[in-house]
């Protein structure tokens, strides 16, 4: 699969769609509601995460994993990589079901995948959910991804969620933070941290997630450069699919 894409989509983990056909009316979880379409659309495999760290824009407030009041408030994460034209089939449809939500779109180099039948991907059976018209992607966005431990502090505060706190004093779009189950990094380099082994996990991989337009990333980026001392700090451009809020 040489020439494949990564769609990447960010809604809150509580949001919920009203799903229509001619019989009945069908309430259910928007994550839940994207990987059937996903299915339906003749994806291969989805992958949803949920953040450590999160803020979106239905839900300003920063909020963490360890405030159950807060938990449906949390971003997750939902990544597919495909072929294009499946990705294609499948970009309709999120832009239906998501109201409050974005979707990034970004070509890939797959390196390994598991094989596929030699009649390739399985054709949607059914039209899920009407179409929307909206298929030209905004350009003039980027993303920041940040790679930093969880131990790793900023004037007295995890880094991890400072940054997500100034990000959203200077108002961007939004911005997550995923805990990683195991890793290294510059200050834990003689030691692989592991999730879940006390004296280990105290310094777990944090991957925090910035998305906005490229003026916003510039203003916001000398901010991550004084904050970040022991992480790194990657830069793109992205073409954003979907953005609604």
């Amino acid at each position: 699969m040489n020439n494949a894409e990564q769609l990447t989509i960010y809604v809150a983990e509580g949001d919920r769609v009203v799903l229509r056909d001619e019989n009945r009316a069908q309430d259910k979880l928007l994550y839940q509601a994207l990987v059937d379409a996903a299915r339906q659309s003749g994806i291969a495999g989805m992958t949803m995460m949920r953040t450590a760290v999160s803020y979106g824009q239905r839900y300003h407030q920063v909020s963490v994993d360890w405030m159950p009041e807060l938990a449906m408030q949390m971003i997750v994460v939902l990544t597919v990589i495909d072929q294009p034209e499946a990705i294609a089939r499948y970009i309709p449809h999120v832009q239906a079901l998501v109201e409050y939500g974005l979707a990034i779109k970004e070509p890939v180099t797959v390196v390994h995948h598991a094989p596929v039948s030699p009649d390739g991907l399985t054709q949607p059976t059914q039209q899920f959910i009407p179409i929307s018209d909206r298929e030209n992607p905004m350009t003039d966005f980027e993303r920041l991804t940040i790679y930093v431990g969880e131990s790793d502090q900023w004037h007295g505060k995890p880094v991890h969620l400072a940054l997500l706190e100034e990000a959203h004093r200077h108002r961007l779009v939004g911005a997550t933070a995923v805990r990683g189950v195991t890793g290294y990094g510059k200050h834990n380099h003689e030691r692989i941290m592991l999730l879940g082994i006390i004296e280990l996990s105290s310094d777990l991989p944090m991957v925090v997630t910035l998305i906005d337009r490229t003026d916003k990333i510039e203003q916001f980026l000398p901010f991550v450069q004084e904050m970040v001392e022991g992480g790194i700090v990657v830069r793109d451009a992205v073409n954003v699919v979907h953005y609604c809020g």
